[in-house]
């Protein structure tokens, strides 16, 4: 109960207002010094990521952080319909632990609502599936699809990772 409470403190906070990453993930981890990482993916860790998500990747370049308590805390930016909106997601468990929105800057009326986005939360990647597990968004579809890929993009970058960091 305490966790699911704590996600919708985080989701609700950075819902309200468009913030910076930074600023959420001070919010969201007060006293707790992150790790950042700027990952370079390989060809073959992007083809990897690619196939198991079910998506391109725009890049080669991530950023995560590490969290006090040893999670995974990704960044993912990316286009809505034609502007950008981002995304803070902690992983724990190969779940989403918290979905943030902290920037939308498409108009007002195709945000996702609280209501929705708390879907995403505690989902594994192969139970991210729009009009299936999730339900859809009437009138702001990008929208929808934009958080469900962001979600899946992070998911399979975390294991991908994981999986190649336990074979050293």
């Amino acid at each position: 109960m305490k966790i699911v409470l704590t996600t919708l403190l985080f989701i609700n906070a950075a819902w309200a207002a468009n913030e910076t990453f930074q600023a959420a993930l001070s919010r969201m981890y007060p006293g707790c010094e992150l790790k950042k990482e700027v990952l370079y993916l390989t060809d073959g860790q992007k083809e990897k990521i690619e196939k198991v998500s079910g998506l391109k990747l725009p890049s080669k370049l991530a950023n995560r952080y590490k969290s006090c308590d040893g999670s995974f805390v990704y960044i993912d930016s990316h286009i809505v319909r034609t502007l950008n909106q981002t995304v803070v997601v902690e992983v724990a468990k190969k779940k989403i632990k918290t979905f943030n929105v902290t920037a939308f800057l498409e108009p007002q009326e195709y945000k996702a609502p609280l209501k929705w986005l708390q879907q995403i939360a505690s989902k594994a990647l192969e139970e991210l599936v729009l009009f299936k597990q999730i339900d859809g968004l009437s009138g702001a579809t990008l929208t929808a699809k934009a958080n469900v890929d962001a979600a899946r993009r992070v998911l399979a970058l975390d294991q991908v990772l994981s999986e190649q960091n336990s074979e050293k």
